[in-house]
């Protein structure tokens, strides 16, 4: 509870008080009582101002060594992304360089050994592996970025031998059926035999259908087989694979196996003849 009415304080208290300051006060000025007092004032005061300043710098030397630090991070970044840029685009020119020889490599080996000028070079864009290895569709598309004119039924040549013909174009591919289609015929021969080999629809296989009366060819398993030259599309004595079995399909029939030389996996580049190029 407040008081109502203020503590009255005699008069000699002040007097006293007064008497003793002043004691004091004359005692500091004439024999500097209280001066090591006032050194550890002033002395902590400096030493505080010191302290506190060293602090201030430390902490502004941390800001700027971590903002100096962060700059470089960025400009370390910065170049390791303009390496990696450099790097990218050599590796592209270097890569564009090699696929422009290995074409031109390719054409010349070509006209040299077809003795034709009608040879084009394209790049495989995609091929439809599932039913390559599980189906009777076997076919492959090339890149036409140029959006060259391309026939129907034109041989198609790569590796070191023919793999297929084209089939359709699009826009910026071509299509091409390969030998081993269910759906392709191939006039071949051998040294005993002449036949229309059809795909199996299996990779790398076509096959003849022979009356039985040959008893010979289970002993010509080995032997080579060559296009006929018949059909007008392939030139002929072009090799394309060799006899690897022979089956009996009936009393008056038996299937001559042939595993194709050229195959389609291996291949980046395949070589497309105009109609200019076909043997008729």
């Amino acid at each position: 509870m407040a008081r109502s009415t203020p503590t009255y304080t005699p008069i000699r208290n002040y007097a006293i008080g007064i008497l003793l300051s002043a004691i004091l006060l004359f005692s500091d000025i004439a024999y500097g009582t209280f001066t090591p007092v006032r050194g550890f004032v002033n002395a902590s005061a400096l030493y505080t101002q010191m302290i506190s300043s060293g602090a201030l710098e430390n902490i502004s030397n941390t800001f700027y060594s971590f903002k100096k630090n962060r700059n470089l991070l960025n400009e370390n970044k910065e170049l390791k992304e303009q390496i990696l840029q450099i790097r990218t685009k050599d590796f592209i020119e270097r890569k564009n360089r090699d696929e422009k020889k290995k074409i031109i490599n390719f054409q010349k080996e070509l006209i040299s050994s077809l003795s034709n000028n009608y040879i084009d070079i394209y790049k495989i864009a995609s091929m439809d592996l599932r039913n390559y290895f599980c189906c009777s569709t076997h076919r492959i598309f090339l890149q036409n970025t140029k959006n060259a004119s391309i026939e129907k039924n034109v041989p198609v040549f790569a590796g070191n031998s023919y793999i297929g013909q084209t089939k359709n174009t699009y826009i910026d591919f071509i299509e091409v059926i390969l030998f081993s289609d269910a759906s392709h015929v191939l006039p071949i021969k051998s040294n005993s035999f002449y036949c229309d080999a059809r795909g199996k629809g299996k990779p790398l296989l076509i096959s003849c259908t022979l009356d039985q009366t040959n008893q010979d060819l289970p002993n010509q398993i080995g032997d080579l087989i060559y296009t006929s030259g018949l059909g007008g599309i392939f030139f002929k004595d072009i090799e394309i694979g060799f006899i690897s079995g022979v089956n009996a399909v009936s009393n008056n029939e038996i299937e001559v196996l042939i595993t194709l030389k050229a195959n389609p996996l291996n291949e980046t580049f395949y070589a497309v003849l105009s109609k200019e190029a076909d043997e008729v």
